[in-house]
């Protein structure tokens, strides 16, 4: 992870708060609805997109390739925001 991540639960979402790893700077913040944010913490734990799609494929029992679309659009958006 490029930056610092912090999660705090906001009603039906989620505030994701980016900081400076160093300077424990704020650079961002956005929100993320709750399989979105599943898929952050995957991430965080240093998986990569096709473990990230298995894990919630099975969490959501959900079909694979959805899924997997689903993780790369997710991850695009979460690079475009400096977090991947």
């Amino acid at each position: 992870m490029k930056h610092k991540i912090e999660i705090a639960p906001l009603a039906d979402y989620y505030i994701i708060a980016v900081k400076d790893k160093e300077t424990d700077k704020l650079i961002d913040t956005f929100t993320l609805n709750e399989s979105a944010t599943d898929i952050l913490k995957l991430f965080c734990q240093g998986k990569d997109t096709a473990a990230v799609a298995q894990v919630i494929a099975e969490m959501y029992d959900a079909p694979h390739e959805k899924v997997l679309k689903d993780v790369v659009s997710i991850a695009k958006r979460l690079n475009s925001k400096g977090v991947l």
